[in-house]
């Protein structure tokens, strides 16, 4: 069965705003009460994450203790509430979407004008209470051509504008209705939001495509309402839930294809949960080949095989490249080390996972026992390949995996606390580069370590070593910036070390544009200038090349993730081992 998502997925700009400003709230008053005026947005799954962190609801009948924050909900306050927030002495976010704090600027401007203010939108709607707040008393709300006709016909002047989340396709009718009632006397304001119209646009063209479709969202968010209203009118077998838990009993019985769209308030892990919820459904009714290598490669890829297989792979390429072949051994220790600590880390990161890559939580919930047995043992094969290869090699394995301890547990560092930060990964740049740095050391300095050394402990060798570490650290940074912009799709809460969640996906795409263009040309000129041998040309395309063409899918269709990102991300490193021993098989007399 195929899923397909919407084009349009996850938090608008808005949403994406409030909830940003609540995780940094949250982070910086550690141990002060944070509250929410009412809830911040519509989406009970988003709620629940939020009130594990610490927000609370405020209680307007209950003064905020001193030092208190409260957060002004995205849909916006009348402004009265606003000055009583500001009058108790509590510290005041304004998490009010901008493009609704702009028409209620427009609403109190038509209003204090003289215009009497209609706004188009459903009754007792909290976007709607606080734009007929800033109406001062002048302000009516009608949700159809049939409550706009049975309004007051003497009015003067008349301000129409939208709830945002209104159907964007319903919007002609109501404009019209207003205009009969008063004509040449009313001012249209079509404040129906992009995202909203991008959404419906979007369920319109997904129901063309699938048999069924599931739109994932709050109960309470009315655009997310009115996309499974446009799914259900298309004809397509369709369903409204919050969670995986809510797909009905046999709902995919008979499907192809399911379209999974999204409401604006909709975090994309929630989106993610529910894909992997239908995953399991069509892959539990599959009995095909294919359906049995797209297991297969399921469990590759959530298991880490697939990418310590990839890392070794890279390792032995960039070996060659710089001028030393390492043996056989080297390459189990590179796997059986890498896969140690991938599993070690997957096990700590089980918050982080469970919101960023819900497929691989609900595999290490399923299969606990045989991957702490198959982490346990890779760590000792690691170490008993270190030791074929002398002490000084073993003890640089004991000490890489003593940072990759350090890198994964929270520090009780005042420090980090105040910074509300929980240790190094944390740190802006932490997870992007601290993570390639520590596999750029193991896949190039045993060479120097082992005894006999493999690469001799001169300027030569060490130039060599060198050469190798930075061709593996742009290698390994650029795919785990990559792995970042994916996940800076979802909930900025897990995983703030990373630089994309930092700059933006936009500054990112482009710095990653000029990095690999850079990296493109220093390769050559490293051949040329002699530090690469001849066969380094071929990290152009595991490199670089194969680099941009992953960022060019990412921006034209950034999807969901999971483990098909994963499988294709990571199989550059593969190739460049194929390629590697190509090279080799072809260049032998």
């Amino acid at each position: 069965m195929k899923i397909v998502p919407a084009r349009h997925i996850g938090y608008c700009m808005g949403v994406k705003r409030a909830m940003n400003l609540a995780f940094q709230a949250l982070s910086r008053e550690r141990g002060r009460s944070v509250y929410s005026y009412g809830p911040l947005i519509h989406n009970m799954p988003a709620l629940k994450l939020l009130e594990s962190k610490g927000l609370s609801l405020y209680d307007p009948a209950i003064p905020p203790g001193p030092g208190s924050t409260v957060i002004v909900r995205a849909h916006g306050l009348p402004p009265e509430k606003e000055r009583e927030l500001k009058a108790s002495g509590a510290k005041v976010i304004d998490a009010t979407c901008p493009k609704v704090a702009r028409v209620q600027r427009k609403v109190a401007e038509k209003a204090a004008a003289g215009a009497r203010v209609v706004v188009w939108g459903t009754a007792g709607h909290p976007e709607v209470e606080g734009l007929l707040g800033y109406a001062g008393g002048k302000g009516c709300v009608a949700s159809g051509p049939g409550e706009i006709a049975s309004l007051p016909e003497d009015w003067g002047r008349v301000f129409f504008a939208a709830q945002t989340t209104q159907d964007s396709g319903a919007w002609e009718a109501a404009a019209e209705a207003a205009e009969r009632r008063w004509p040449g006397r009313v001012e249209f304001l079509n404040s129906v939001c992009e995202a909203t119209e991008d959404r419906q646009r979007s369920v319109v063209e997904l129901c063309g495509e699938v048999s069924a479709l599931v739109v994932v969202g709050g109960r309470d968010s009315a655009n997310t309402r009115r996309l499974y209203e446009l799914g259900a009118r298309s004809g397509v077998r369709a369903v409204a839930v919050e969670g995986p838990e809510e797909i009905p009993p046999g709902f995919t019985d008979g499907v192809q294809s399911v379209g999974v769209a999204s409401g604006a308030s909709t975090p994309i892990w929630q989106l993610r949960m529910v894909c992997q919820a239908l995953g399991s459904l069509g892959r539990s009714s599959e009995r095909t080949f294919a359906s049995f290598f797209g297991r297969f490669s399921r469990a590759l890829a959530l298991s880490f095989i697939y990418r310590a297989a990839g890392g070794a792979a890279v390792g032995w390429a960039v070996s060659g490249a710089v001028g030393y072949d390492p043996p056989g051994l080297f390459f189990a220790l590179f796997f059986y080390f890498a896969l140690a600590v991938n599993l070690f880390h997957g096990f700590l990161d089980r918050d982080g996972s469970r919101f960023n890559d819900p497929d691989r939580s609900a595999f290490f919930s399923k299969y606990r026992g045989p991957l702490v047995f198959a982490c346990l043992g890779s760590f000792a094969l690691s170490l008993a390949a270190a030791r074929e290869l002398g002490p000084w090699v073993t003890a640089f394995i004991c000490l890489q995996a003593a940072l990759a301890v350090l890198y994964a547990i929270p520090y009780p560092l005042e420090f980090f606390r105040k910074r509300g930060l929980k240790g190094v990964k944390d740190v802006p740049g932490g997870k992007t580069f601290s993570a390639a740095a520590g596999k750029t050391l193991l896949l190039c300095f045993p060479a120097l370590l082992a005894e006999p050394p493999l690469v001799p402990r001169d300027f030569a060798g060490l130039s060599a070593a060198l050469c190798a570490a930075a061709l593996v650290f742009v290698h390994m940074s650029v795919r785990n910036f990559l792995t970042d912009l994916q996940e800076a799709r979802g909930d900025r809460s897990f995983g703030p070390g990373s630089i994309a969640l930092l700059l933006g996906s936009r500054r990112s795409a482009r710095i990653l544009g000029w990095v690999m263009a850079s990296w493109a040309l220093a390769i050559p000129s490293s051949v040329v200038l002699g530090l690469l041998r001849p066969e380094a040309l071929l990290f152009l395309l595991s490199g670089p090349l194969y680099n941009a063409a992953v960022l060019s899918r990412f921006l034209k269709n950034p999807g969901l993730g999971g483990f098909q990102f994963d499988l294709f991300l990571d199989g550059q490193f593969l190739l460049a081992g194929l390629m590697s021993v190509g090279f080799h098989a072809f260049a032998s007399p």
